[in-house]
């Protein structure tokens, strides 16, 4: 029943207020106020002001509002005719005082009480119908920009309880079971039913586990996944349909929990393939309530209307598009994944030594980024990234070395300064030299012995033993410093020297005649490198992965959000001081997220415990090595500050070997 009130402002005579109080008789409250306080009408309360002409005029400015809530007003003339042309407005009328009598004052009051409170309730239900639609076009925005799926279904839950006063709406997603065909005639024949999300405003969800669901007729749910029909059930513990039971009675005896008002809806697509079910439960009639008990359930829990459903049905198509939206984004996601891991293992084919290289920079790199990300004060307060900045900065990691193969393998896999094949040479080389003194020094004792006399050709042939011997000794000697040369350490001043001595050396080959050097220039070059294994050729080359990296990349149509993957992987070996390659970048020209790289990428080649030729370095001396680097100038010491700090480099801790 709406509430009926009537209202005299200050200023209404004594004669008035006798005629018109008999006829308020029936009216179910009457109440005084002065036009200073003028009362709003609300919901399920119809008010009236009665005044005279002169006050309508006289407050007419601050009437509007209490109009603009649904209050009427009833202006009464006192002369026989109107003194004024009266507003025109719906909600005031006019009444001579002169031609009123009690009963038809009585009378004209009742009809005017019933117009204000039609008007009130169809400016209610519009005003109601607004904000859903309201609510629903807000919903599909917030939908369709929504890419986490977790997310998205909670925004849907959350969303439904809203619009319907549910107490907690649980969605279910339908998938495929692994391993099993697909049939044409019948879409669900290798599905599931997974339970992903669930709310509940009296009752915390947040340790609800997933779980995969029959998709048998006996559940609510199932039932309306097989079906495509959305159900309502007045209460759930007192089902008709026997063949159905609900599927949520260990939810509520766990939670200490009284579910009795449900409704389950289907998400269709436009082929009529069910892709989930949304069930909401408990419609109160305030939905903010909290069922704490079950005489709260009592009081508060009323069934589900028709409007309702159809109002879920709709937000449910909505639905529909968005989760298949997503689902779609995450295949396409673990899709590109799946190319991008593939693309690591390609790389990682060609040079086993490095396995894991690429998959240990990324972590570090991401944690560093998301650990600055996470600083509210310093030089990088203002850096934030976003989930889809980290994405890329983790595909650049990912793929920083994949040039590596436009690389030639054998100079990827280099362990000694020498390649294995000229390695070789040498030896066999020095094989030759050996038999070519041994022949030498031979013929001179025949000669010896056929030319000399016995005494002195025995003493001769003595002293040429000797003095081939020594030789000998010192070609093997110089084979043996030759050999030590050939590994990647560090070659101190008198060992180029004495390259240089070994170099200048010839022999006559024993085909041609013709002297051949001991060592060829390239040999002696890349014997003569100071540390390491690789010659100045071979560096380049190495080198050149970087911009192998960037023109691969270039070419893939990144989306507009990972567009910045390409030029962070380019410039992941460039120097703060402009003494990197390939592009000598300096400062800020580098991307931070590449500075990052760098330091991630230097501690994991100084650390790797997989490389045959050089044993793992401590954590501990490779952190001094990078303190080095930044005092070079070479990495961002701020930066290493932050990765020293935080630990990082635990992430990629060395597994322990258990005995």
């Amino acid at each position: 029943m709406v509430d009926s009130r009537l209202f005299y402002p200050q200023g209404t005579d004594k004669l008035h207020q006798e005629f018109l109080a008999d006829p308020l008789q029936r009216v179910s409250s009457v109440a005084y106020a002065s036009l200073e306080e003028l009362p709003h009408t609300t919901e399920g309360t119809t008010c009236l002001i009665v005044m005279r002409s002169r006050d309508l005029f006289q407050w007419q400015s601050h009437l509007t509002l209490y109009l603009q809530s649904g209050g009427g007003i009833v202006v009464l003339e006192e002369g026989p005719t109107l003194a004024a042309e009266p507003p025109e407005h719906p909600s005031i009328e006019w009444y001579p005082l002169a031609y009123l009598t009690p009963t038809r004052w009585n009378f004209l009051l009742r009809q005017f009480f019933n117009r204000l409170h039609d008007r009130t309730r169809t400016h209610s239900n519009v005003s109601k119908s607004d904000e859903i639609l309201s609510e629903l076009n807000e919903l599909g925005i917030a939908l369709s920009s929504e890419k986490d799926l977790d997310k998205l279904l909670r925004m849907i839950a959350a969303k439904a309880m809203k619009l319907t006063n549910a107490d907690g709406c649980s969605i279910y997603l339908i998938e495929q079971i692994p391993d099993t065909p697909h049939e044409q005639s019948n879409y669900l024949a290798n599905k599931q039913m997974r339970f992903h999300s669930a709310l509940n405003l009296s009752r915390d969800t947040s340790q609800l586990q997933e779980k995969v669901l029959p998709l048998d007729f006996s559940t609510i749910n199932a039932y309306v996944a097989r079906t495509s029909q959305s159900i309502r059930i007045d209460d759930v513990y007192e089902l008709h349909d026997s063949n159905l039971v609900w599927g949520g009675r260990e939810f509520d005896e766990q939670q200490f929990y009284k579910t009795r008002s449900m409704l389950a809806v289907p998400m269709c697509n436009e082929r009529g393939e069910v892709l989930g079910v949304i069930q909401l439960i408990n419609c109160k009639i305030d939905g903010d309530a909290v069922l704490n008990t079950e005489e709260d359930v009592d009081q508060i829990v009323v069934p589900f209307s028709d409007y309702h459903m159809r109002l879920m049905e709709s937000l449910a198509s909505q639905a529909t598009v968005a989760v298949r939206n997503a689902s779609l984004l995450e295949s396409i996601q673990i899709l590109f994944d799946g190319f991008i891991n593939a693309s690591v293992k390609a790389i990682e084919s060609r040079d086993p030594t490095t396995s894991g290289h690429s998959s240990r920079v990324a972590t570090l790199t991401v944690a560093l980024a998301e650990t600055v990300s996470s600083l509210s004060e310093g030089r990088f307060a203002d850096i934030s990234y976003n989930p889809d900045q980290f994405n890329t900065i983790r595909y650049a990691s990912l793929l920083h070395d994949f040039g590596k193969i436009g690389v030639r393998e054998k100079v990827l896999v280099k362990s000694k300064k020498l390649y294995p094949e000229e390695q070789q040479a040498v030896m066999d080389r020095f094989r030759l030299i050996r038999m070519a003194t041994e022949l030498q020094y031979t013929r001179k004792q025949l000669n010896y012995l056929l030319e000399e006399s016995q005494e002195n050709s025995l003493q001769q042939v003595e002293l040429t033993q000797q003095e081939m011997n020594e030789r000998l000794l010192q070609l093997d000697d110089q084979l043996k410093f030759i050999i030590r040369c050939n590994e990647p350490t560090v070659l101190d001043q008198g060992g180029f020297d004495q390259l240089q001595v070994i170099a200048a050396q010839t022999f006559p080959h024993p085909s041609t005649g013709l002297p051949v050097s001991y060592l060829s220039a390239d040999e002696a070059a890349s014997l003569s490198v100071p540390k390491g294994s690789l010659n100045q050729r071979d560096r380049d080359e190495i080198e050149s992965h970087v911009t192998h990296t960037y023109n691969f990349l270039r070419i893939i149509p990144w989306s507009e959000h990972l567009e910045d993957v390409p030029d962070i992987a380019y410039a992941h070996h460039e120097k703060m001081n402009g003494k990197g390659y390939p592009r000598k970048l300096s400062g800020d020209e580098i991307p931070l997220q590449s500075k990052m790289m760098t330091i991630a990428d230097i501690y994991d080649a100084l650390t790797a415990w997989d490389r045959p030729y050089k044993k793992a370095m401590p954590a501990e001396r490779a952190l001094k090595i990078l303190g080095f680097e930044a005092k070079d100038n070479h990495i961002d010491p701020e930066l290493l500050e932050i990765f020293i700090g935080a630990r990082l480099y635990d992430l990629v801790k060395r597994p322990e070997v258990q005995h």
